[in-house]
């Protein structure tokens, strides 16, 4: 239609706000991605997707950009060094990629090949982390720091990678690890520099606001902070206890809780210095968020700042209060992972089917009924206009309550209410269009975009490749990758091939509080249409699980040479049926032999002939090694 581009495509889905740069429409209608914000060249994702099927790799498919990850690591460190120019800190910046955010190998090798220059570290959560982290991390200067519980193991890894040159930082989550640090240092002599992570009684904002604060998980309260230093003195130890650490949970929204946090565990590394603790680092864990919906509502999936602002508020609030008391400035960490990951990656899928509420394309033969309110509402189609729409929709409301009472009272037959309900919903999206052309919207139809909304079966798992969208209703940027030149006019719903009524994504951007339906254009028969999810680097690639055993999808890693230029750098196949059995504990030769036996008994009591017998068993061994999603 002439009333739609490419701007208007842009405007419509928040490319410019979520995509940060990353993404835009080009004179095609399809989406590109860019290696960085101010790239000159750009990759376009349809021709990508369409150039992965000729090699036969089949949606869905998982594409890495980690070009992506090279920008975002500069954009932090160089948006701390200027707020530490500015206010002429005395410190240094170091950012941390904490590793459970995304411990896709290459990942991590990234992170650490592109932030050399800025000094960027690991942080480790866990033993197998930090298994990991340890044998990544060649050069000693790479800070790595270590939360998460620690047993006498993990504390023994943690000496010995001292010992061996490592920055390494253990810190202290519970008061019973600092006597397991000092039981190791009397019984080895050595002692590595340790952190202490506080829980502030500022707690953050948004979905993970209850993971920080006086009742957070991990963290010492106040008065074991203050014996922890007093049984350091004891030791002789205390010039041991480098680093205070605190974290106010993920995504935080709103940039007033960051800042009080800042102040708070500012006054708390100054009493702590007061006390003869030698600290010299301050981490100041992660929170920093991402706008994943480009909105300006108040949702845990926008944010009210931007990362100069956090930047410049973490520096400037520590400076102050060293300043103020005469203490140096610390070296300042960050464990910024979803902020680093969550643009890089991207899932496309295509849309298997459609379950559509009507056709508009269809005509509709009006059924003849002695029910008088079916034969005017067929009417209203024909007669509705853009003077008399308002009129037809309060007559099409009383002429539905109407007939859905003569069915329930056994006067409407099914061919009937079938009728009534195609004819209703053909006449709202009338209605629709009509008020969205009127100089004012009538109030009364503003929540009408609400009506018909179609079931869009997309090719992939909800559980496996997008867990936050249904664990905690994360809002994930949902965008058709071509026909971006058209206007799409179906409200619909996307639901994953899994037999699971929670399969489905309930909530999408958009301005509204709530927005159940994204805007889809109708699938055209014999082409296929293709959706993409976007942000999803962060968490989602190592959260998924197995639901109805659909597996991992494929991945492809690509590097973007130039305009439509591009080489895929790594390609992961994606599980096999084989695969994700053997995950539980299935033989596929048990399987296959057990097959053959009842194909053989079947062949045997003639209920198969043998061509049959040979085509079942062909199939059955073939679907063994095919993708666990549809393949065309």
């Amino acid at each position: 239609m002439t009333d739609w581009d490419r701007e208007e495509a842009t405007s419509h889905y928040k490319i410019e706000e979520w995509g940060l740069g990353y993404f835009t429409v080009n004179e095609a209608g399809n989406l590109c991605v860019s290696p960085s914000k101010d790239a000159p060249y750009k990759v376009d994702l349809k021709l990508l997707v369409d150039e992965l099927r000729a090699r036969k790799v089949q949606p869905p498919i998982l594409i890495r950009v980690l070009d992506i990850l090279k920008d975002r690591i500069n954009e932090i460190a160089n948006c701390f060094k200027k707020a530490i120019d500015d206010y002429e800190y005395s410190g240094t910046y170091y950012p941390l990629y904490p590793i459970k955010v995304n411990q896709q190998r290459h990942v991590v090798e990234a992170m650490l090949e592109y932030g050399r220059p800025h000094g960027l570290g690991l942080e480790a959560g866990s033993k197998a982390e930090l298994l990991a982290v340890l044998a990544l991390t060649e050069d000693p200067s790479i800070p790595i720091v270590c939360n998460g519980y620690k047993d006498n193991e993990f504390v023994e890894l943690v000496g010995m990678a001292h010992k061996m040159g490592k920055f390494i930082f253990p810190v202290i989550e519970k008061y019973s690890e600092l006597e397991s640090f000092i039981r190791y240092y009397k019984e080895t002599g050595t002692m590595p520099n340790l952190g202490i992570r506080i829980k502030l009684n500022t707690r953050g904002s948004g979905q993970w606001a209850k993971t920080g604060g006086d009742d957070s998980k991990f963290g010492l309260r106040i008065p074991e902070v203050v014996d922890a230093i007093e049984r350091l003195k004891q030791e002789n130890l205390l010039s041991h206890l480098k680093l205070l650490h605190f974290h106010i949970g993920s995504q935080v929204t709103q940039i007033t809780v960051i800042k009080q946090a800042i102040n708070e565990a500012g006054r708390v590394f100054v009493e702590m210095s007061k006390m003869g603790a030698e600290l010299a680092y301050l981490d100041v864990g992660g929170g920093l968020g991402v706008d994943y919906d480009g909105s300006t509502r108040d949702t845990f999936s926008t944010i009210n700042y931007t990362i100069q602002e956090y930047a410049n508020d973490v520096v400037y609030r520590v400076q102050q209060l060293c300043l103020e008391n005469k203490i140096p400035c610390p070296t300042i960490f960050s464990e910024s992972g979803r902020y680093l990951t969550a643009h890089y990656s991207m899932l496309i899928t295509n849309i298997a089917t459609t379950g559509v509420v009507y056709d508009p394309s269809r005509e509709d033969t009006p059924v003849s009924s002695s029910a008088s309110s079916l034969n005017e509402l067929q009417e209203l189609v024909n007669s509705i206009n853009e003077s008399n729409y308002l009129e037809c929709y309060h007559d099409a409301l009383q002429y539905r309550t109407d007939l859905m009472n003569l069915f329930h009272l056994g006067y409407l037959s099914l061919t009937e209410r079938a009728a009534m309900e195609s004819t209703f919903n053909r006449l709202m999206d009338n209605v629709i269009h009509y008020s969205h052309r009127a100089d004012q919207e009538p109030v009364e139809l503003m929540d009408l975009d609400r009506g018909p909304i179609d079931t869009y079966f997309a090719n992939f798992s909800l559980f496996q490749s997008l867990p936050d969208a249904w664990a905690i209703n994360q809002v994930f940027p949902i965008v058709p990758i071509h026909r971006l030149n058209e206007r799409p006019e179906r409200r619909a719903v996307l639901v994953d091939l899994t037999c699971d009524s929670d399969g489905i994504i309930r909530e999408y951007i958009g301005d509204d509080d709530e927005n159940p339906f994204v805007k889809l254009h109708a699938v055209n028969p014999n082409e296929p249409y293709y959706v993409g999810i976007f942000m999803i680097g962060a968490y989602q690639e190592t959260l998924g699980e197995l639901h109805n055993l659909f597996g991992d999808t494929h991945a492809i890693q690509i590097d973007i040479q130039g305009e439509n230029q591009y080489r895929i750098a790594s390609f992961i196949k994606g599980d096999t049926v084989n695969d994700v059995l053997g995950y539980v504990s299935y033989s596929h030769k048990d399987l296959i032999h057990r097959m053959r036996h009842q194909i053989e008994k079947a062949v045997e009591s003639r209920m198969l002939t043998l061509d049959e017998s040979a085509l079942l068993m062909d199939q059955y061994e073939q679907g063994m090694y095919g993708y666990t999603y549809f393949e065309d």
